[in-house]
Formats: C-alpha cells, sequence, structure tokens
C-alpha cells in the first residue's frame, strides 16, 4: 500500500482557527452537502479517493470548498491521513483564501503543479496581505501549471508587484490569464511574462498588458485572448496564427486610439490571397472600432474549420465604404451564413437603447453560429449587408426583431418599419432617453422624436403617388406578452393598421392603392384586468387577428 503522509500538529491547530471562521464542523459538512460519509472501514481507500476527487475538481475551487476539505480531515484518522497525503486535494491556490492554508496547499501538495489564482478587489489594508500571500507564491512558480492573475487595483507605488509574479520563471505553464487595471496616465506595461521560457504553454489571456510580440508564448498556443487599447499590430496578430497552427479559439479586442492607419477601399478577398489558413479555428471573437481594422485580418487568414464567429463593432457610425470593408470581411463565411439562414427560419435583430444592436444567425445543429454587434446609427448600412449575403440564399430572408423598448425615436421606427423582411416583433417595457446617447453622437439627436410601441403600428404612410401602407408591411407575429398596455389600446392600434373592407374600396375607386398588412398572430400580456376582459372577446375575433394568445415569450404555448 502507498505511504501515507503523517499530519502534524500545526494542521489541527489551523483546523480550529479555520473552523472559527465559518469551517463547517464535521455534522454539518456532511448534512449541508446531501450526503453521510461512510466510515473508511467499510469501503476501499481508492474508492473513496475517487468520490472525493469528485467532489472537489481540482479545475476550480472556492474557500468553501476549501473549509469543506479541512472538515471532511475530521471524520476520521484514516480520512484525515487519506486527505493529507493526497496532493489532488492540495493543488489548487487562491489568494482568496487565509495565509495558513495556502501554506498548508503548498507543503502538502509536495512536488505536484499547481493551479494559481491570484485575485484581489479590496483597496487598503489587504494590499500588505495580498503582497505577503505572493511572495509565499514566487518561490514555487516552477510547480505552477496555470496562472490566473486578476488584480483590478493596485497603488501606483505597488506597480513592481505584478512584474514581480507575472516574469518569474515558470517553465510549466500550459495556462496565463492576466488581466491588470487600467492606469489612463501610463502607457501599457510590456511584460516578458514568465521570463518567456514557458514553452508548454497553450492557453493565454491578456488584459491591459502586452508581451513582447517576438516572445516565444506566442508560438504553439491553442487559445488566446488580447483586450487592450492603442494600434492593432495587424503583421503580429496574423503572425500569431502561422506560429500557432493548433489555435482554435481566438478573442481580440482592441479600441482605436486614434492613430490607426487603415485601408480605405478594402480589395475583395480570394482563396489564394491569404498569408495563412487556419485549419483548426473554431471560435472566433472580434471587437473592434472600425470594420476596416477587422477586414485587413480577416483577408489574410483563412478560417475554414470556424464554427462560431463574433464581431463586434463599437463607437463607430459606419459609412458606405464600410459596408464594402463588410462585405469583404464576410466573405469567406458568407457560403455558411447562407447555409444556416436557408435552415433556419428567421435571423434574429436586436434594437434597444441599454445595449448595442445585435444581429444574429444559429441552428439547432450549431453547425455555425454568427453575431453583429453594432451602434444603431449604423442600422442602414447593416440592413444593406443583410441582404447582400441573403441574395443567393435558398430561402428569402425573414428577420425577427427584440425591440427592446416601447419608446423609440422616430428615425428608428421609420427605418425598421420600412423592412419588408421583418415578419416577426416583439416589444418589451423600456425607452429610449437621453442617457442612452453616446457621447460622440451629435446634439441633434437629443432632439429625436420618440414615438410609441406598438401605437406606431397604426400610423398609415401616404405614398406619393396616392398609394397607402402601414409601418412592418409583412409583420405576421406581434409578441406584446411583456408590454404593460392596455388591450384597449392594442384594439385601437388594429383598428387603423386594418381598415374595413368598405373603406378600402372607398378608398380605391377614389384611385389610392391600398397596401393591407397580412393578420397578426398576437400574443399579449397574462394578466388581464377588468377593462381588459370586456374587450378580449372583440379583439380575439378582430380582422386583423389571425390568432390571439397570452403570456410567455415562446410561440409554442397556446
Amino acid at each position: 500500500s502507498k505511504d501515507v503522509m503523517v499530519p502534524d500538529d500545526s494542521l489541527a491547530a489551523n483546523g480550529a482557527r479555520l473552523e472559527s471562521t465559518g469551517l463547517h464542523t464535521v455534522a454539518s459538512a456532511t448534512q449541508n452537502r446531501g450526503f453521510t460519509p461512510v466510515p473508511a472501514p467499510y469501503l476501499p481507500i481508492e474508492l473513496i479517493t475517487i468520490t472525493l476527487k469528485f467532489r472537489f475538481p481540482n479545475k476550480c475551487r472556492f474557500e468553501w470548498d476549501m473549509r469543506d476539505i479541512y472538515g471532511f480531515r475530521r471524520v476520521s484518522k484514516a480520512w484525515k491521513e487519506l486527505i493529507e497525503g493526497t496532493p489532488w486535494f492540495w493543488a489548487v491556490i487562491s489568494t482568496d483564501w487565509p495565509t495558513t492554508v495556502i501554506r498548508d496547499c503548498l507543503r502538502l501538495s509536495r512536488n505536484h503543479l499547481l493551479r494559481i489564482r491570484i485575485s484581489s478587489h479590496r483597496p487598503g489594508k489587504a494590499t500588505k496581505n495580498l503582497i505577503n500571500k505572493l511572495q509565499l507564491l514566487q518561490p514555487h512558480a516552477e510547480r505552477w501549471d496555470t496562472l490566473d492573475y486578476n488584480i483590478d487595483w493596485f497603488p501606483d507605488w505597488d506597480a513592481h508587484h505584478p512584474s514581480d509574479i507575472l516574469e518569474a520563471h515558470a517553465p510549466n505553464l500550459q495556462g496565463l490569464s492576466a488581466i491588470l487595471p487600467k492606469h489612463w496616465s501610463f502607457d501599457l506595461p510590456i511584460l516578458n511574462l514568465a521570463s518567456g521560457n514557458a514553452n508548454h504553454l497553450k492557453h493565454l489571456k491578456l488584459e491591459n498588458v502586452l508581451l513582447p510580440w517576438s516572445s516565444q508564448l506566442l508560438i504553439g498556443l491553442e487559445t488566446f485572448s488580447l483586450k487592450v487599447e492603442g494600434t492593432v499590430p495587424v503583421e503580429e496578430i496574423v503572425t500569431i496564427f502561422i506560429n500557432s497552427p493548433r489555435l482554435r479559439s481566438f478573442d481580440l479586442s482592441y479600441r482605436d486610439t486614434g492613430d490607426q492607419h487603415t485601408p480605405m477601399l478594402p480589395t475583395s478577398a480570394t482563396s489564394n490571397s491569404f498569408n495563412v489558413t487556419a485549419d483548426s479555428l473554431q471560435d472566433l471573437e472580434l471587437c473592434l472600432d472600425n470594420p476596416r481594422i477587422a477586414n485587413d485580418i480577416l483577408s489574410r487568414v483563412f478560417m475554414p474549420a470556424c464554427t462560431t464567429f463574433e464581431l463586434v463593432l463599437a463607437s463607430v457610425d459606419m459609412m458606405e465604404y464600410d459596408r464594402h470593408s463588410l462585405d469583404v470581411i464576410f466573405s469567406q463565411f458568407s457560403q455558411k451564413i447562407r447555409h444556416v439562414m436557408s435552415r433556419v427560419r428567421r435571423t434574429n435583430l436586436y434594437i434597444g437603447p441599454h445595449r448595442p444592436s445585435k444581429w444574429s444567425i444559429s441552428s439547432e445543429e450549431k453547425e455555425f453560429q454568427f453575431s453583429l454587434e453594432f451602434p444603431v446609427r449604423s442600422l442602414e448600412v447593416i440592413i444593406e449587408c443583410i441582404r447582400n449575403l441573403a441574395s443567393t440564399s435558398a430561402s428569402p430572408l425573414e428577420l425577427e426583431v427584440d425591440l427592446n423598448a416601447n419608446l423609440i425615436p422616430r428615425w428608428i421606427g421609420e427605418m425598421l418599419g420600412g423592412w419588408s423582411e421583418i415578419t416577426r416583433l416583439l416589444v418589451w417595457q423600456a425607452s429610449w432617453s437621453s442617457h442612452d446617447k453616446g457621447d460622440d453622437e451629435d446634439e441633434e439627436d437629443e432632439e429625436d422624436e420618440l414615438v410609441p410601441f406598438p401605437d406606431y403600428l397604426g400610423e398609415p404612410n401616404f405614398h406619393r403617388f396616392g398609394g397607402m401602407s402601414w409601418p412592418f408591411p409583412n409583420l405576421r407575429e406581434l409578441d406584446l406578452s411583456e408590454l404593460e398596455w392596455p388591450l384597449l389600446k392594442v384594439f385601437d392600434m388594429l383598428n387603423r393598421r386594418y381598415l374595413p373592407s368598405s373603406d378600402v374600396q372607398r378608398l380605391k375607386d377614389a384611385c389610392v392603392y391600398v397596401d393591407r398588412p397580412p393578420k397578426l398572430d398576437l400574443r399579449v400580456h397574462y394578466d388581464l384586468d377588468m377593462d381588459d376582459e370586456a374587450i378580449n372577446p372583440v379583439l380575439k375575433n378582430h380582422r386583423g387577428v389571425d390568432g390571439l394568445h397570452y403570456g410567455g415569450l415562446g410561440w409554442e404555448d397556446n
């Protein structure tokens, strides 16, 4: 049998100290988790070990998990020897834990690789305590398997501590995440992470910190995430794909500082113009200020295996030449997008005041998922791009719109209302306000007239040459279940949107063409007051209603 380490008296003392801060007793530790531990003599030691390892996975462990580990040590002498003699239970360390627990982990993990999590969100007296813990961990850097460094504050006079720990010689690192606080008064720090010698590194995530682009850490990666501000080094980004042929996930978030040079007239990408083919890449996420930068990257890197593509265009109002950039960006994904569009009933468009607008498309088989976030002022450019993608699809384009506002600027209503591709509309209880505008929008935007939804659906459009129509001319499904609107107002909107046949005939006799919209499958809120109950039978039989449903977001419920 395997030798078991005999615990010393200091561990018992540490257990008593931890219990005063919330460590469970044997009874509470077992009862709170919903099972009673079986005494060691009745189970093989291997089965107990497997059971406890399942209860305490070593990839993610919290402070209460460590309290339970200390509690399980007290079940019996055999359990104590087992837990203290198994490095698995001590190979995850967090600076959120007491210093004595960290010391125990460093000692009882023996020579096994460690998963280190460093975080702190409490400035003040906690600074010295955190630094003491970092000084405990740094001498064991050669045993680090993963390092998750997430500090969202650090006094200027302590700025050297991140570099001390992040630049420690850690040759066995396989995963490194470094998230530093943003200092407006300083340039981005460039650190020689892991002394540049982590030859086994597979996963790298950086935020507000850079490493030399010539670093060996950028070779052989499987996942890479970078979030910083500045000029996007396109050549260096492309080199990462060249040096990491097994790269599966790539996440780039760059906010432009104003000196980025981008081509004004990008050319269409062709199969023989790419610098590199990323055969293993499956997940791609780009968050950029300028679509031309994304075009500059995607016209050089071919990604045939990509199954998830998220593009976020932030803080920019796109112009006509940006639409051409988008066409180039989507060129290598267009076949996949059109294939999914032909298989799904509709694609989704989100419009609202509290987060960026978003167009998304995915199928149940998850064969390809795509989303595009954009400023609401770029609606016109986006719809033209969507129409261009759908032009050669096997099925006509249909859009479902989540309108997260019952009061929206009129220009948005008029623009959305003119799209014949919108067949489903979901209206939420929210409204636009001056607080929802970006800092860079024109002052005249503050005077935008707000129009109420769904009341706006009843406003007729009078055409120049004698025609009459209504917004959202092909709308077939209207979901108002999340909107606290009296059914009487819904009834009034329907009366104005769907004229009686006699009125339509009189207008035709007067040479006024009436473009009558299709009937609505209507869903309203579930809780009906007395007035709603009175109007409900009439609403159900309205000439403009094809079906009436109550409550819920799904159209499957009747």
